[in-house]
């Protein structure tokens, strides 16, 4: 159980920095400001006058003690004599950290005795390693490096951190919170990955035009760390919540679910009971509607004759479906497939073979249009009308989208 806490702990710490990473980007004020990520330090800022070097710690069941941040202090100061030998120009250095208690230790300011004693300063019983002496920093010197150091150990909680992100997303882009967080959010958990992991340091950089750019996207993106953090069952509960909450009162429209089911992973009896759960869910052909309705769902990837044998099988189990062919050797017929439902004929399914054949058929009508798209790892192109709204969800597991629908 040790381990456990402890590998909880450290996923927690990465998460906080990253997301200290993004706070960074959004609140620069210059479109042309930038952020580094993992060069000097965990967040490099670099503005138009000033770089800062911020090392972030998160110890929330951990009391606060000198030694905590005592390797972090000696790397920048390090630094910083690097940078005076060298002759670059003068950074500054922010440690900012949580803890859970013992914050009332380090009072500040404090002098440069303090800063030997406490940071710079390491004993055992063999010998007693003064960090300032061994990098040859005078007095003078610690007295500058002082000035350009800013410590914060009262640094947000997690969760206050994570709602200061949203907050400045819903104000970013004019969205609302669960916009912010399962779009926006997963959007900028991801690119922050992406650069953490870049091997050049230059390409680790990124501005806040740039990042905005880069997370203001069309599509709703998976990523697996913001499932990690969040939860799988939670992340689909909330998409559910938020596009599909309609339940046994959803409303008459064309809707079109499309699947992309292909790959290793596919499987005869998980497409059919999906496309069940569809038809199901998305279908209104009682007696006592006015207006009956069924969906149509595209499946993308599936060659013909596999979608022959599934559509065999689902004529066995009676499942009244249409496909827009009429007879054998038929021309595809968008009339055929969008043909009225009712109560005695159906059709409770409406499932297009072809991508071609979809978007034909939608871009037909003139009434209300939903595309809810489901896809592993690359959506269909637009259907090329504006009016046709069009939701997308990256799904590594397409067996997982019933937990949304």
């Amino acid at each position: 159980m040790v381990a456990d806490r402890s590998a909880v702990s450290t996923i927690a710490g990465y998460f906080y920095q990253f997301d200290r990473s993004i706070l960074s980007i959004l609140g620069l004020t210059g479109a042309n400001d930038s952020v580094a990520i993992e060069c000097i330090e965990d967040i490099d800022v670099h503005t138009a006058t000033e770089t800062t070097a911020v090392q972030c710690k998160y110890y929330e069941k951990s009391e606060y003690n000198h030694s905590v941040i005592k390797p972090a202090i000696m790397f920048m100061l390090a630094h910083f004599k690097a940078g005076l030998t060298a002759g670059r120009p003068a950074i500054q250095y922010q440690l900012s950290g949580h803890f859970a208690s013992g914050q009332d230790k380090l009072v500040l300011p404090f002098d440069i005795g303090f800063l030997k004693t406490n940071f710079l300063t390491t004993a055992s019983k063999e010998k007693t390693v003064e960090k300032h002496e061994e990098l040859g920093v005078s007095d003078a010197e610690l007295e500058d490096f002082l000035k350009l150091l800013s410590i914060d150990v009262n640094a947000a909680k997690f969760e206050d951190q994570f709602q200061a992100i949203i907050e400045r997303l819903v104000k970013q882009f004019s969205c609302s919170p669960f916009a912010a967080e399962y779009f926006y959010y997963n959007s900028a958990l991801r690119v922050i990955k992406e650069l953490a992991i870049e091997p050049d340091e230059a390409l680790r950089v990124t501005t806040k035009a740039a990042f905005i750019e880069r997370i203001d996207t069309s599509s709703y993106l998976f990523d697996e760390w913001f499932i990690t953090k969040l939860g799988a069952a939670k992340y689909y509960r909330g998409l559910r919540n938020e596009f599909f909450a309609a339940g046994v009162n959803v409303s008459p429209a064309d809707r079109l679910f499309i699947i992309h089911p292909a790959g290793d992973t596919y499987n005869r009896n998980a497409v059919k009971t999906l496309l069940k759960t569809i038809s199901r869910k998305y279908s209104k052909l009682s007696k006592r509607d006015a207006k009956p309705f069924s969906p149509y769902v595209l499946l993308v990837g599936i060659d013909d004759s596999e979608l022959a044998g599934l559509k065999q099988e689902l004529h066995n189990e009676a499942v009244r479906f249409v496909d827009g062919y009429d007879f054998k050797g038929a021309q595809f017929d968008a009339g055929s497939i969008s043909r009225p439902a009712s109560a005695s004929a159906g059709p409770a399914l409406r499932l297009f073979c072809d991508l071609a054949e979809a978007r034909q058929t939608f871009l037909s009508f003139q009434r209300s249009r939903e595309i809810y798209e489901f896809y592993r790892s690359e959506p269909v192109e637009d259907f090329g009308d504006g009016a046709i709204s069009h939701t997308r969800f990256q799904i590594p597991k397409y067996e997982d989208i019933d937990k949304i629908i």
